[in-house]
């Protein structure tokens, strides 16, 4: 099913009609490719996570309309036409796991499903798949969420998203708190689900070295603008704008940075760690760097 998002003319005015007005969104239009795995960077307050509440109606334009996978939000759509686009597009906030409740794995994960009208067993079902795709053993399915480690809990959390069988996933800060191996699996996880399970997946995030590791497409916002909008080979060109956005610049490029700054005349910014390598191996085999 085609999974293109449509942004068009959209505002989004926090407390409206009031003297605290303030516009979150400022007439935003933009697509999202079905099937892309799009990156959503800005410094904080620049309306990333109120763009991306729009798409799956938590929150709804002040004007404009989004169109996603062929179902329009207006400010006028009702909660009642919603249900269906929500099942469709999940969502996963900064610390999902805040949000278990259940006393075992399997009835958190099954709460969705049993709340969108499936029986007993199709949501034990689904929600045995969800676990499976997150890497979660079956031995734990019976434990207390609460007795597992942290990294264990957010995949638990991210199952539950799951097991609603979404074609368009939404990560909003989905590794924060996590260490370096709890980082590394929760992103492999939105790589692997991109890649063998379809889905289009939009990850709003401050770590740059994700943003070139993982995305192909990437937004850059501020002021509730879209500033920018390309790959990230694009986006991370021009370091000096990148710091003008009040963002950092992926660790390779930082590095790289501090190389030409100190004399080393690379060719280009790298964004990776096997692209930094490869332009010092040049540079040196080359005879350009200064003694």
């Amino acid at each position: 099913m085609d999974q293109t998002i449509n942004f068009k003319e959209v505002t989004h005015t926090y407390q409206a009609d009031t003297p605290f007005a303030q516009n979150a969104l400022n007439q935003v239009s933009l697509t999202i490719a079905s099937g892309s795995f799009t990156a959503i960077i800005g410094h904080t307050g620049s309306g990333k996570s109120t763009l991306v509440q729009h798409i799956n109606a938590l929150l709804k334009p002040t004007t404009g309309e989004i169109e996603v996978s062929g179902r329009t939000i207006t400010p006028a759509t009702t909660n009642k036409n919603l249900k269906q686009l929500r099942k469709h597009v999940g969502m996963v906030f900064q610390f999902p796991e805040k949000q278990l409740f259940e006393e075992t794995v399997i009835k958190d994960i099954m709460f969705g499903p049993k709340n969108y009208g499936a029986s007993d067993e199709e949501a034990r079902s689904d929600a045995q798949q969800a676990m499976a795709l997150v890497g979660i053993d079956e031995d734990l399915q019976d434990k207390s969420p609460f007795d597992l480690s942290g990294g264990q809990m957010r995949r638990v959390a991210i199952a539950g998203v799951l097991a609603m069988k979404p074609e368009i996933l939404i990560l909003d800060e989905p590794t924060a708190g996590l260490d370096p191996r709890g980082h590394k699996e929760i992103m492999d996880l939105a790589e692997d689900l991109h890649e063998h399970q379809g889905m289009t997946i939009i990850l709003v995030t401050h770590q740059m070295d994700d943003v070139v590791d993982y995305a192909s497409d990437v937004i850059v916002m501020d002021q509730g603008k879209i500033v920018k909008h390309g790959r990230p080979q694009e986006i991370f060109a021009d370091p000096q704008w990148v710091y003008q956005m009040h963002l950092d610049l992926p660790s390779s490029a930082e590095f790289a940075s501090r190389l030409i700054t100190a004399g080393v005349p690379l060719k280009s910014v790298p964004l990776t760690i096997d692209k930094l390598a490869d332009a010092i191996v040049e540079a040196v085999q080359g005879g350009h760097v200064h003694e």
